[in-house]
């Protein structure tokens, strides 16, 4: 007996679908011209999760160390920003600051828990740095009612139960210390199940950041293990050294558990290195964002015979040619244009959210290793992140408005 296969349909239902184009033509051509005025809910939710912009204020200063400032941001109604967009423990915003005629942005990681925004505050954690003069101009500048100019919360360095593992080991200085804050923050409130040990790198015990906090919390849940790794002093019930192997085999959660790295340049050279003789599988080690590159001359595959050079870089908007920038070889693109007034957009300044994208038209430039987080298609069409871009001759670079 042959085999036979019967296909069945519904006629009624082809037919109207091979009516539909026809259908829409008509319904479009006989809607009004004027614009929907009708505010959708959808429409009205993406908008309060992913605002274009947040117009902020500054509510309160509180010193937290030295050289180191907590502020606590507020909306400001009065420029059309009714409430705080809601975000993760470990997003972060980016702020645009007015430094002269440079138009700069610098992101900071919200270190209190996404529930203080359901009451209209963010806190951030701003530290002088002889590395980045945006930095202490805030700390010079910012004052009680400062109204301050954010983006909605971005970032892909939170807990995710469907990628990482229930305990995590956490690991971070000073630089990186907020986002495991809001996530302690979020633990103890029991609105984040997880489990987190965190390492905390300082030179000395002083000089940590809301370590008092951090220990308040952990003695309230026993979810929390903070762990001080002091560098530069012994000191009572704290580990004297760097963050290694051993250190990190001797804190890390028995079974499966997931790494979580924040923090500057120099705790990530010391830690990727100890980190990977663990032979974890890559799922299971994230890293934070790292911000801007300190010494792009420094690493690895850098042109030696590059070092200390100027180029310029002739700027394409909307078609037009608006300024020819010189660009030296050890200041990333996107610094050499926000020195010059060009308001080039940004945010992770990393390489990694791809929101500074532009289009290379001609020359070179060397991205760093570890950095270059671009499509392959893009790659291939000449476009690059020029927050992690160093120029190598002289380049035309198409930017977006």
């Amino acid at each position: 007996m042959s085999n036979k296969t019967v296909i069945r349909s519904a006629s009624k239902d082809t037919k109207s679908f091979k009516e539909l184009p026809e259908l829409r033509k008509g319904v479009i051509s006989e809607a009004p011209n004027t614009p929907i005025r009708a505010n959708y809910a959808v429409n009205s939710t993406a908008n309060f999760l992913h605002p274009q912009t947040q117009n902020l204020k500054i509510k309160q200063i509180a010193e937290i160390g030295k050289d180191a400032r907590a502020y606590i941001l507020e909306p400001d109604a009065q420029l059309g920003t009714a409430k705080l967009a809601f975000f993760r423990p470990g997003q972060s915003i980016c702020i645009t600051l007015n430094v002269g005629p440079a138009i700069v942005t610098r992101s900071f990681t919200v270190c209190s828990s996404p529930t203080r925004s359901l009451d209209d505050e963010y806190m951030i954690i701003v530290k002088k740095s002889n590395a980045d003069f945006a930095f202490d101009y805030i700390i010079s500048t910012w004052r009680k009612n400062t109204k301050i100019t954010a983006s909605a919360p971005f970032g892909e360095f939170y807990y995710q139960p469907l990628r990482d593992c229930k305990n995590i080991l956490g690991i971070c200085d000073n630089t990186g210390i907020s986002a495991f804050l809001s996530m302690a923050e979020t633990i103890c409130e029991g609105n984040l199940n997880a489990n987190l040990t965190l390492l905390y790198a300082a030179r000395k015990e002083n000089e940590t950041l809301m370590s008092q906090r951090l220990d308040e919390l952990s003695q309230k849940s026993e979810k929390l293990k903070i762990i001080y790794v002091l560098s530069d002093e012994h000191a009572y019930k704290k580990e004297r050294g760097f963050i290694t192997k051993t250190i990190i085999e001797k804190y890390s959660p028995g079974g499966k558990y997931s790494i979580f790295v924040n923090g500057s340049t120099e705790l990530y050279n010391r830690a990727i290195p100890q980190i990977s003789e663990l032979k974890l599988q890559n799922k299971f080690i994230r890293f934070g964002l790292n911000g801007q590159i300190e010494n792009p001359a420094s690493l690895q595959n850098f042109p030696e015979q590059m070092r200390g050079l100027t180029f310029l870089c002739k700027v394409i908007k909307d078609n037009e040619l608006i300024a020819t920038v010189p660009c030296s070889t050890e200041e990333s693109l996107l610094v050499s244009l926000e020195r010059e007034g060009i308001p080039a957009p940004s945010r992770c300044r990393s390489g990694e959210c791809g929101f500074c994208r532009a289009k290379l038209t001609s020359g070179n430039v060397f991205i760093p290793q570890g950095v270059d987080y671009r499509k392959l298609s893009d790659s291939g069409y000449g476009i690059i992140h020029p927050c992690v871009s160093y120029p190598m001759s002289n380049l035309t670079l198409t930017v977006n408005s």
